[in-house]
Parts: C-alpha cells; structure tokens; sequence
C-alpha cells in the first residue's frame, strides 16, 4: 500500500480556538466501540455528563448528541474541547481524533489528505505557490494531480487539469440545478442555493465582477483538490465525471464567493453539503456520468 498526500499534509494542524468555525456541530459525533467502553467506565461528574450526553443512533451505533444549540456539549465558549483540556488528546474518540483528516483507497494507493470543511485546509491551500504537489510514502521526487491519474490508466486532455470559471447562463443553471437534487444539510443551505437559482442574471453579474480580484491559482488548486479525493469513485463513474464534479464544485464555490466575498467558508460550505455527506456526491456523480452518457452538455 503507498501513501500518498499533498505536500502541506503533514503540517496540518487544527487552530482550536483561532478557528472562526467549528466542527463540533451540526452532524452526530460517532463514538467507537473501544473509546465509549472507556467513556462509560468514567466514574465522578465526568462521567455522569458522558453517559447523559452519549445516545444510540438509527443504525444502532452510539454518538455523542447535540445541544440545543446544536453544538457538541463539551465544547467550551471558548472553542475548545472539555475532554481534551481535562483528559488530554488521546482521550477523544476516533472520530474526534482523525477528523478532518481523510484517507480513501484505491487499487494499492491510499490516498490521504484533509476535508475542506476545514478552514485550516482552504488555508493551507490557499498559501501554496503553483500547481498542486504530491509525495507518496518510501518514494523520492513530487507529483501532479496528472501524474496520479496517468499512473491510474487515465489519459486526460492537458486543458482538464485547469480550472477557469465558465459564467455562461446555461452552465451556472447547470450546477445549480444538479445541487438542488442533493439532500440539504441545514435551512440556511437551502436559502442560500434558493436565492441563487432565482437570481441567476444577478449572480453572473457579481461573478463576472469577481473575476478582477479572485486567485486563479489558488481555485485551481481547490479544483485539483476535488478531484484528488474523488479519484477513487473513477472506478464507478469514469474519470471524466470525476473531474466534472471537481468542475461543479469549483464552480458553485467560485459563485458563492462572488456573493459573500469569502472563499474560505465558501469552500467548507460546499464541503459540508457534498463532500462529507453520505449519499450527495453519489447524487451528483450520477447525475454528471447520465449528462455524458446522453451526450448532453456537462
């Protein structure tokens, strides 16, 4: 099994409380088995709050519930973890420890990496210079996102691996529509890709202004990002779905900025919608492999 990462893999590392979001929301915080075997062995206070906020899930598995609020209740005000400040790093449960942190297989690679529902992630590509760069595990040398995919069996136009926004009416519509069939994860998703379909003239106009202060680089960069993850549903939809989704994303991440002026959390609200969702970039990949098989523009 080779490992193989993007260059800035390594140095990740979660800002804590200099993060102005969190993860410790919205989604059930699955609990292992062996790390809920230690939580409720937890004698005094702690562990009376460990068993009063750990539940079972539909499928039988135990997390941790939400507030009302809809935070994790050991998150402090301050942004940090109660578990981690009272029992240290090695306390947390896989999940906590892990995340965002990603690792996905294919053929004898592991590919390995961060989900971009972390700004630190955005960041971290955001600060890179050039193309995006990979290393693999016991191997000299660095790699494109075109060498992976050469070395996958893949032979793609050079033009594939590049990322310029297209803001004719017909593709904007195009990614808009594909994302409404995907299941939200909050209201505020909904509202906002409402707002969007209905004033598409609008969006283009904003967009079309972005285009003089956006980074080129650094939206390629997140396009090849995409892709990277997604190289293990090649098997499944074809590569070009593949890099058409990556193309969706970059898209509708390039539009949200336009609006909010902020590709950072553009990019980590696209990644909460699709990226660690379940069952939505099926969805999508569905809908772009169909779109092709009929000849239909992607």
């Amino acid at each position: 099994m080779l490992s193989i990462y993007p260059v800035f893999f390594p140095y990740f590392k979660c800002k804590a409380d200099a993060c102005s979001h969190t993860c410790c929301q919205i989604w059930e915080i699955d609990i292992d088995p062996d790390s809920e075997a230690r939580y409720r062995s937890e004698k005094g206070p702690l562990g009376e709050e460990l068993a009063q906020w750990m539940q079972k899930s539909e499928d039988g598995s135990t997390c941790f519930k939400l507030n009302d609020e809809g935070y994790c209740h050991f998150l402090t005000k301050e942004g940090l973890c109660r578990l981690v400040l009272e029992k240290g790093d090695d306390y947390l449960c896989d999940i906590c420890k892990m995340h965002p942190r990603f690792f996905k297989y294919i053929d004898d690679w592991e590919l390995c990496g961060t989900g971009l529902s972390c700004e630190r992630t955005v960041e971290q590509i955001m600060e890179e210079k050039g193309s995006l760069t990979f290393r693999a595990d016991k191997a000299d040398g660095f790699y494109s996102l075109e060498d992976l995919v050469n070395a996958l069996g893949w032979d793609m136009q050079t033009s594939a691996y590049v990322f310029r926004p297209s803001l004719e009416e017909k593709r904007v519509k195009t990614v808009l529509s594909r994302l409404e069939k995907t299941e939200p994860i909050d209201e505020a998703w909904t509202n906002r890709l409402s707002l969007m379909t209905r004033k598409t003239d609008s969006l283009i106009r904003l967009a079309r202004a972005y285009l003089s202060k956006y980074d080129p680089y650094f939206f390629n960069r997140l396009y090849q990002y995409i892709w990277y993850r997604a190289l293990d549903e090649s098997d499944a939809y074809g590569m070009a779905a593949v890099s058409d989704f990556a193309r969706d994303a970059a898209e509708y991440i390039f539009l949200e900025a336009a609006l909010t002026d902020d590709p950072i959390r553009s990019a980590a609200r696209w990644s909460e919608q699709v990226e660690y969702d379940t069952k939505n970039p099926a969805i999508l990949l569905n809908l772009i492999a169909n779109a092709e098989e009929e000849g239909k523009d992607v």
